[in-house]
Formats: C-alpha cells, sequence, structure tokens
C-alpha cells in the first residue's frame, strides 16, 4: 500500500537489516519518548515501553500488580495515546539515498508519523514493520510519532462492522475482562483470561530504528536457515537457507561455514529479491541434536559470506521430527500419537508455558532462563507454547535449543471462533510466515500447531445453532486455519522439516478425514486430549480418561503469603476469602473447587489465627496440586506401552503428559508450579520427581480398599525411560506414622535394559497388611526407594492406603540442626525429627531465590539433610539471614 508517495512494506520473508559499510543505523529505543493522551496524563520514558511501565516509572501511577490496579487502572486502556521522540540527524546520514524506518513489534493498533510525512499503520503486535522513508522527510531535528488507537475501542469496532457475530463476544465476568478480542492482533490473554488480568498494554514494545544505505540494490538479507531432514541411504543432512534483498543484474558468491567444523559450501548465483539454497551437510560433520534427558544438545553456527563479506549467521541444531499417528494391529481401534525425534521414541514429560508478564519490557532474559531451566531441573523435555499468549523473544528459544527443551508451538489463537474477512485473513498471514520464517532455524520447535481449543469450540457451537449455519461455521473455520494457517507454513516450510496440526486438542489425522472439523476432537483413541474436572476425586488414578496423549490438565493452587505480600500490605487480604483473593481468582468457583479437593483428602486448618489459617489453605492447595498432577502422571507413564492397550476398549499408548500450567503471568490463584516471582510450588517439586528418567508406580486397587477385600491388589511398576543397561535397587517398606522402624521389608532388582514399563511384583492386600501389622488401613502405608549405583540420593515413592486427612498424626517436632556452605550458591540444612512427618516444606524467610534439592517430602528417617540452591551467589550465611521454616501436615492440625 501506499500513502503520499511512501511506500510500507510488512515486514514478512525480508527485512532491511543491512550490513556493510554503506549502512548506517540510527537507534531509536530508550529513554526521551513523551507519551501523552492528549489531556491529563503526559509523561517521558523508555522504549520498549507501554503505557503503564512509562506512567509508572514516570511515578504518576502505582505498580499495576499491587492491590487492584488490573480493574482500577483500567481506564487507561480505554484512551488513544501518542508517543513521541525527537531526535536529530548528522549531515552524513542525510547525504544517504535509502531510509526506512522499523519497528520490531509495536502493540498494537497506531498510526506512524515522521515530521510532516504519514509514514503507515500498524495492525498486529505478531509481525515486525519496515515504513520506507522519503528523504525530503528527514531533517537534521526530527520528531517522529505514533499515535495509538485505545485496542479495545478498536477490536469493538471491527466486531460492530464485522457481518455476523463472533462468539463468544466477551469473557466471563469473573475475569473482569474486555470484549471482541478475536478481532485485534494482540496477545489474546491481554484482555483477560481465567489466570490473568486485562491490562491490554499500549506501547511499542521492541527495537525500534531509522536505517539508510547508499545504494538502490537492496542489501542481502539472511531470513532464515532451516534442517530439514537427514537422508537414511546417503546420510546427508538438508538444511534450506533462503535470503532475500538480490538483484539480478549482480552475480553472488555465497560462502557457507558451519563453524568449528570442517564442513563448508560455496556457490555462484544470480537472483531477483529471494533465493533458497539447500545445502548438504554429510553426517560425519554433526552430532545428534537431543531432547532433554536423551542426549546432548550440540549446537552450530552456520555463518553465510557474499564475497568474503559476512551476511549473517544462524545457530542450528541436526535432529529429525515425526509426529507418529499410525494404526493398530486388527482389533485395536484409533491411531497412535507420539514424537519419534532421531528415530527414537520420546514419551512427552513438560508443561504449558505462558507469558510471564502482562508487559513484556519487565521481562528479563534471566526471569526467562530461570524460568526454562526450573523446567530441564524438573525432567521436563517439552513445554507448549499456548496459543492465548505471544511468540516469544528470540533469547527464550535460544535457551530452549541449548537445554532440550522441546517445543509444541500453538500460532496465537485461542478458545474462539474468529472473523474471516479478506484483511484479517491477510494480516494473518503476513504474521504466519514472518513467525515460521523468524524461527524456523530452532532445533527446539518440534510442531506448529493452529490453535488452542478452537476446534473444540467450534463443536461446542455447531451443536448449539440452527443446522442451516453449521456448514458455514466450519467452513470459516477451515478458511482460517486450513486455508490460511496451514497453507502459509507450508509455504514458507515446503519440507515439512517440523509436523503441523490445525488445532490443539484434535484428532490428529483423524480430524483430517473429517474435514479438519471432527464432530468430537477429544476422542481418547487419536491425537491429544485436554482434561479438566474439578469435581472427582484428583488423587484416584481411574478417574482419568487413558489417551492417546495429554496435552492439557491440572488443578488450581494459591501462590505463597510472600507472593501476596508482594501486592498487598494490608493484612485483611491476607485471607482465603478476602476481596483481593476473590478479584484475582478469575476462574468461576476456583474457590470453592479448591476446598471441595482439599476437604476430600486432607485435614483443614483449626486455627483460630487469620494469617496462619491462610498460611495453611495455601499449603494444602499446593499438597492437593502436587499430588494431583503425580497421581495423572502416574497414570499417564503406567499407560504409555503399546502393549498395555486394552483389547476391549482400545485404549492405551499414552505417549505424553503436558501439564497446565508452569508459570504465571502475575500474583493469583492458577495453575501453575512455578509463582510469578519464580519461587517453585509443591507441584514442581513433585514434577522434578514423577518425570524422573527411572520411576516407581503404586497402585492399589479397588482404590482404597479395606484390608478385609480378598480381591484387592497392591501393583509395584518400574517405569524406565534409560536406554544403557544397570542394575537398581528397590527396597519398600511398610511404614506407620507413629514410629520410624518399619515395619515390613522388600528387596528387589529392576533392570534398565530398555525403555519401558516392568512389573516388579504384585502383592494380595490383605495379606501384606496382615503380615504388617496393620489391622486398618489408616495405620500404614507403603514407601519404594529406587537406588542407583554410585552416590545418587534414592527416589522414593510412597502410597497412602488411605486418605491422609484419616491417618493419626504424630508431633514430628522438626527443627534445624545444622546449616553448612556447600559453595558460593548452595546451602546445606540438616533437619530433625522425633516422628515422622508428611508433606514437610521448607521455605526460606529471607527471600532468596532458588530451590531446594527436595520439598513437600515425607520423612520416615530422624534426620535429613536437604540442599539449597540459589540462582545468584550467597553471602552472610549463618542461622540468623537463613532462617529455615518448616511445616508438616501435622501443624495443621494444632489449633
Amino acid at each position: 500500500m501506499t500513502y503520499q508517495g511512501f511506500s510500507v512494506f510488512i515486514y514478512l520473508s525480508f527485512i532491511f537489516l543491512f550490513s556493510g559499510s554503506n549502512s548506517t543505523r540510527i537507534t531509536l529505543t530508550g529513554d526521551n519518548w513523551l507519551v501523552s493522551n492528549g489531556s491529563t496524563l503526559r509523561a517521558t520514558g523508555a522504549v520498549p515501553g507501554t503505557i503503564h511501565t512509562i506512567l509508572l516509572s514516570a511515578k504518576m501511577i502505582d505498580d499495576p500488580y499491587w492491590g487492584f490496579g488490573d480493574t482500577s487502572m483500567r481506564s487507561l486502556i480505554y484512551q488513544s495515546w501518542t508517543f513521541t521522540k525527537n531526535f536529530s540527524l548528522q549531515v552524513d546520514f542525510l547525504n544517504l539515498t535509502q531510509f526506512t524506518l522499523h519497528f520490531d513489534q509495536i502493540d498494537t493498533v497506531s498510526n506512524i508519523t515522521l515530521n510532516e510525512c504519514f509514514l503507515g499503520n500498524t495492525s498486529s503486535m505478531f509481525i515486525a514493520y519496515t515504513f520506507s522513508v522519503q528523504r525530503t522527510c528527514l531533517h537534521t531535528d526530527n520528531v517522529l510519532r505514533v499515535e495509538f488507537m485505545s485496542p479495545v475501542t478498536y477490536a469493538l469496532n471491527q466486531a460492530i462492522s464485522y457481518n455476523k457475530t463472533v462468539q463468544p463476544t466477551c469473557p466471563s465476568s469473573v475475569q473482569h475482562g474486555e470484549c471482541h478480542v478475536q478481532f485485534i492482533r494482540k496477545e489474546p490473554c491481554s484482555f483477560s483470561w481465567d489466570w490473568g488480568p486485562a491490562f491490554a498494554p499500549i506501547g511499542i514494545t521492541g527495537n525500534v530504528y531509522l536505517e539508510g544505505i547508499n545504494s538502490s540494490v537492496p542489501p542481502l538479507q539472511l531470513d532464515s536457515v532451516n534442517v530439514i531432514s537427514q537422508s537414511s541411504a546417503t546420510k546427508v543432512w538438508q538444511v534450506d537457507v533462503r535470503l532475500s534483498g538480490g538483484d539480478n543484474t549482480t552475480m553472488y558468491k555465497f560462502d557457507f561455514q558451519l563453524k568449528n567444523t570442517a564442513w563448508s559450501f560455496n556457490t555462484t548465483v544470480r537472483f531477483n529479491q529471494k533465493i533458497t539454497i539447500t545445502l548438504s551437510v554429510p553426517d560425519k560433520h554433526v552430532q545428534l541434536w537431543w531432547p532433554n534427558g536423551q542426549g546432548d544438545q550440540p549446537l552450530y553456527e552456520l555463518i553465510v559470506s557474499n564475497n568474503n563479506q559476512s551476511i549473517d549467521s544462524r545457530f542450528i541444531g541436526f535432529r529429525t521430527v515425526e509426529l507418529v499417528q499410525s494404526n493398530y494391529s486388527d482389533g485395536i481401534n484409533g491411531t497412535s500419537f507420539y514424537f519419534r525425534i532421531n528415530s527414537r521414541p520420546i514419551f512427552i514429560k513438560g508443561s504449558n508455558w505462558i507469558p510471564s508478564d502482562s508487559f513484556q519490557e519487565r521481562v528479563t532474559n534471566e526471569k526467562l532462563e530461570q524460568l526454562l531451566t526450573s523446567a530441564k531441573l524438573a525432567n521436563m523435555n517439552m513445554l507448549r507454547i499456548w496459543g492465548g499468549g505471544i511468540y516469544e523473544r528470540d533469547y527464550f528459544y535460544e535457551i530452549a535449543d541449548r537445554l532440550g527443551i522441546m517445543l509444541w508451538h500453538d500460532f496465537m489463537f485461542a478458545c474462539s471462533l474468529y472473523p474471516v474477512d479478506d484483511a484479517f485473513l491477510l494480516n494473518v498471514r503476513n504474521e504466519i510466515l514472518y513467525q515460521v520464517e523468524r524461527l524456523q532455524s530452532h532445533p527446539s520447535i518440534v510442531l506448529w500447531a493452529g490453535n488452542n481449543e478452537n476446534e473444540m469450540i467450534l463443536a461446542y457451537y455447531t451443536k448449539i445453532i440452527p443446522p442451516e449455519e453449521r456448514e458455514p461455521l466450519r467452513n470459516d473455520y477451515r478458511k482460517l486455519y486450513i486455508y490460511t494457517i496451514m497453507a502459509a507454513v507450508a509455504e514458507v516450510d515446503p519440507n515439512g522439516s517440523r509436523p503441523f496440526v490445525p488445532s490443539s486438542p484434535s484428532n490428529g489425522l483423524e480430524s483430517a478425514k473429517e474435514n479438519y472439523t471432527a464432530q468430537n476432537p477429544q476422542d481418547p483413541l487419536f491425537g491429544d486430549v485436554h482434561y479438566y474436572n474439578y469435581f472427582m476425586d484428583t488423587w484416584k488414578p481411574d478417574n482419568y480418561p487413558i489417551v492417546r496423549f495429554m496435552s492439557e490438565t491440572g488443578v488450581e493452587s494459591m501462590p505463597s503469603i510472600e507472593t501476596w505480600q508482594q501486592v498487598s500490605n494490608s493484612t485483611k487480604d491476607w485471607n482465603f476469602r478476602s476481596a483481593l483473593v476473590q478479584n484475582r481468582e478469575h476462574h468461576g468457583n476456583g474457590q470453592e473447587e479448591m476446598m471441595l479437593q482439599i476437604e476430600r483428602n486432607l485435614p483443614l486448618p483449626v486455627t483460630n489465627n487469620t494469617l496462619t489459617k491462610f498460611t495453611q489453605l495455601i499449603y494444602l492447595t499446593q499438597i492437593n496440586q502436587a499430588m494431583t498432577l503425580k497421581t495423572v502422571s502416574d497414570h499417564c507413564r503406567l499407560n504409555s506401552p503399546v502393549d498395555m492397550i486394552n483389547p476391549n476398549t482400545s485404549q492405551g499408548n499414552t505417549m505424553g503428559l503436558m501439564y497446565w500450567q508452569l508459570n504465571d503471568i502475575w500474583q493469583a490463584p492458577t495453575w501453575s508450579s512455578i509463582e510469578y516471582e519464580l519461587k517453585w510450588k509443591m507441584a514442581h517439586y513433585y514434577a522434578r520427581h514423577m518425570y524422573s528418567p527411572g520411576y516407581l508406580v503404586m497402585k492399589l486397587t479397588p482404590y482404597l480398599s479395606s484390608v478385609n477385600d480378598p480381591t484387592a491388589r497392591l501393583w509395584l511398576y518400574y517405569v524406565n525411560e534409560f536406554v544403557n543397561s544397570t542394575l537398581n535397587d528397590v527396597i519398600c517398606t511398610v511404614n506407620s506414622l507413629d514410629k520410624f522402624d518399619s515395619r515390613m521389608i522388600m528387596t528387589y532388582t529392576v533392570s534398565t535394559g530398555s525403555p519401558g514399563v516392568e512389573l516388579v511384583d504384585v502383592w494380595i492386600y490383605a495379606l501384606l497388611m496382615e503380615q504388617s501389622g496393620c489391622s486398618t488401613s489408616n495405620q500404614c502405608l507403603m514407601l519404594c526407594s529406587l537406588c542407583y549405583l554410585g552416590d545418587q540420593p534414592c527416589e522414593q515413592q510412597t502410597i497412602f492406603f488411605a486418605r491422609p486427612k484419616d491417618y493419626q498424626l504424630y508431633n514430628p517436632n522438626l527443627r534445624t540442626i545444622s546449616i553448612r556452605q556447600r559453595s558460593s550458591t548452595e546451602i546445606d540444612f540438616t533437619i530433625n525429627a522425633d516422628n515422622p512427618a508428611l508433606f514437610v516444606w521448607l521455605d526460606l524467610s529471607n527471600g532468596v531465590s532458588g530451590y531446594f534439592s527436595s520439598n513437600g517430602f515425607h520423612m520416615f528417617e530422624p534426620e535429613i539433610t536437604v540442599t539449597f540452591k540459589s540462582w545468584t551467589s550467597l553471602t552472610n550465611i549463618d542461622s540468623a539471614n537463613f532462617d529455615l521454616r518448616i511445616t508438616s501436615l501435622y501443624d495443621v492440625t494444632k489449633p
């Protein structure tokens, strides 16, 4: 499109990032941007920045996360805002011949003016923009103006002008959200979600620069590098390199060098604007990139040059990805759904990723590093980039590459139907082309998904609308996700280097047989499933469906008291039913559901102290969440082998679990296992345990059997992911809570010869209880420890024979007897107990950020040493500075 003779280019498969001596870049990020709503508010601040963070920096508002800021500051996003930057240019720059203005990211709807020249507009935060600038628009002293429209008003206007209603129009009232988010290409959850606020930021959230060159020929740009495949016959990797900016009158001599290897390649070509060059890299020059827990993650820098002058480079990894959806043998219905990496089937252990702040300019690279490292430490091998958030910055994907965290990557469409007019579809197409090309060099990204839950939303609405409206609605769905998004992915990645699924959940290839609009996209025999049920006993394994792949499941918990103290200093807010807590509970009936789950399995606080009761309820919600995730993980891992498929139901071969959710966007009751300020909840410690590569699973059938039930059986399984053969010891004991001595001891040896599930033993429950002297189930429980060769700590598994609330608890008198500094970032705490203790929770009172080697554990020995690992170096380590608070389930029963 053209405005007053000034061309505007959407930043798609080519970007004018200039290299060489004829290019000069003027950075416009940093301080001294003036922000104004045209009347009452004016502030000077920094870009990247949005209206909230700039006004906060100018001390004109409180932190938006303080108190009820998500609703009390709502008027800010109902207004139009102007960002203004004054800057000067030197004569040398003005003497250049071509000029462009570039925005890495802009949020969201704006008009751009430079001096007296209107350059163009923006309508998506998911693409970068480059505007051509005529020389006559530039002066020695310049004024850049970015005029933003309210995203709420824009979305409303687009909805009004559309020719039909697009459901859902508004979020649930409990979310305190804004309406019609599907009409603006902006972070969907910024209009609110059931775990997040509606701040809908307005501003410039990426780099901004003015570029000048001394040439009429577009400079060369390395657009992408994509490792396509490996030929099993020739042992050669195909690597596609996409370049742009060429001129067909020029002969280019390209050199390709894989740094720190002996491989290189050169070619001479002539091209105009775009070219894809296919490289062949013999297997002998590189090593395979593996997911976390399966091997190493070697990365190689591919340097691209023209006539011995470097253009750019990308770090790449060499791995193959297959999403296997195959039929089973005769009599078994459905298809498989699992990832095969480098020809090896991988059981997926992971979680779901959401934006880590409402304001991305507040997110540091260190925070991203610590969150992804926390995933790696929890033995995860995959995160799902959820479709209601954002495409993360480059550094996020670089971390995932280094750590071996595979990424299931949704495109940013979630929980809604969407408009499908030509302008909207063109905007989406531009987004997909840009993002796939930007990101496809990363080996960590192993799958693209068209959306989050929209095929499921479609199935819901097609059941409740008149029959004559159903097929047109399905056609609209296909127009967006199949004919626009899937087609755009195929255009940028024609060789299919990673699989694409139109939606999550979906029935995979089976959905395609129904023209991508299945009547039941949650069929347990196909594809992936999202499963939530807040009213069942979430600790009971058989309450969960047996599916091929579970990509979402979970329950809520409360964040720690320290997290609540980050948003309020009023003790009246530190209450389970306070107005502040209720305001931040965006899931309907969430508080009631958490209480229902606690009451089912755990004792309730009896104290009359309000603050103590609040912290104890927080503790109990975290126990419930941890035990829920452990239960569903054990269920999925136990049903993972293909030979454990039930021939009567065809259910089984569950090859992945990604619980909802890893991280938090703010301080609130949510499904996260890591709090906003990076503190691990009990669930994350349990994830680290339940995702161990070698793991014991115990199951009592029927669940919570009576000791007099002659049919009851107790099963012990060993789940193994190790590929190297070793022998390990398993020690099982029957214990009670009144003493440390075991009532019965059994030992086994298990082999790690190949990945799979091995039945170690099965006991007649009534006989086991009789031999252990347990007359009732609530007298005893069982511990089984998997002990490796060497000095690694044993992996302990516990099974309750009754609900924890039904056990007699004894005062363990837990206490710290020594503190010893192990290194600059590690402290050993030695803890003593007089009696066994359940769900022992350790907490440091000084706010040091880090994690314990173990937490939320059961203590069945009189002394234990636990190591705290800080993210940063520690000083002044003594008992006064590192007060360790210790809680156990017994404390909840004290008045």
